[in-house]
């Protein structure tokens, strides 16, 4: 007795939306969950959405153009201060990152915009801990990675390049490469 050949069906994804499940836990996270059907079997993937990890009006932007008049509108330095409290950064690296000098940033008043450079430097910042918290899995773990210097990143503490905009890109590559599953 031979076999019956199924016959070979084209394959067909079919993508399905569902609406964002907030994680519990400190900060709301939201995925998006699809459904993918191929060859008959079906899977389903969960995508993070949204922006940032602790600033608060970067995690209400649902899209670039949001974040795009946030940035330029400015952040009011009382949303940073979760971020410099988190990485423990002093008065000269939040004066480094927001390009203004130390005397200004002991001036600023909780609803003082950071300006621009600023801005964008510290939403940088957020979006790095927020993929760091991936990749490690908690802020607790992501904080002892970055508090500790790195061998990748020329033994310098990945915190403190923090200040500057190649400093971000240098350490948010650095957990590119590990979500990769490379050492760093």
């Amino acid at each position: 007795m031979t076999k019956q050949k199924k016959p070979k069906k084209t394959p067909k994804a079919i993508l399905k939306a569902q609406p964002a499940v907030p994680q519990v836990g400190e900060m709301a996270v939201s995925y998006q969950s699809f459904k993918v059907t191929h060859a008959g079997r079906q899977k389903r993937y969960e995508v993070r959405t949204g922006y940032g990890y602790f600033i608060p009006s970067v995690r209400k932007a649902e899209n670039l153009t949001q974040i795009s008049a946030l940035v330029e509108a400015g952040i009011p330095s009382k949303q940073i201060e979760p971020v410099i409290d988190y990485l423990e950064m002093k008065v000269p690296d939040v004066a480094a990152a927001t390009s203004v000098s130390p005397s200004t940033v002991s001036r600023w008043k909780a609803d003082t915009s950071i300006g621009g450079p600023g801005s964008h430097q510290f939403f940088r910042i957020d979006e790095v801990i927020r993929k760091g918290v991936d990749v490690f899995g908690g802020l607790d773990e992501l904080r002892g990675w970055l508090q500790s210097s790195n061998i990748a990143l020329g033994n310098q503490v990945p915190a403190k390049l923090l200040t500057s905009q190649i400093g971000v890109e240098m350490v948010d590559e650095a957990l590119d490469a590990m979500h990769y599953g490379n050492v760093m």
